[in-house]
């Protein structure tokens, strides 16, 4: 009797670390998330000469988990796509007066921003989540 609870004992300990190691495997695999970023910010363009330029920009994600961008100011700017890696490095594309460009930088909390050198015109962009905003 006593070798059958050794020998069920043995297989219960095999069964658990079996699934142990197929638990960690999954983890290993699964792709790494890119951070929450949808909701509405804040942001200043500061345009090296030219001033600061206040925009209202909104992000959020369509029902098959794609990132859509859109933005509001009173200079023409358009921002409409947004990219953001696992690492929360962010690419803002869009245009202005028919000149398409790329605001590259890094997500930081609540905030995102970057720098920018596009066609002769250089500074500096920065958007914040707007307060009671929800990611």
């Amino acid at each position: 009797m006593r070798n059958a609870w050794m020998r069920y004992a043995l297989c219960l300990w095999a069964v658990i670390s079996l699934l142990q190691v197929a638990a960690a495997a999954r983890l290993l695999d699964e792709p790494k998330q890119a951070p929450a970023i949808e909701g509405e910010y804040e942001m200043e363009i500061t345009v090296t000469g030219a001033g600061i330029f206040p925009v209202e920009l909104k992000v959020t994600r369509d029902g098959e988990g794609k990132l859509a961008c859109e933005s509001k100011d009173q200079i023409g700017v358009s921002i409409t796509g947004i990219t953001v890696d696992e690492e929360g490095n962010i690419v803002l594309t869009g245009n202005y007066q028919g000149m398409s460009f790329e605001f590259k930088g890094k997500l930081e909390g609540d905030a995102m921003k970057g720098e920018f050198d596009i066609s002769g015109y250089a500074g500096t962009w920065v958007a914040t989540r707007k307060k009671g905003a929800t990611p």
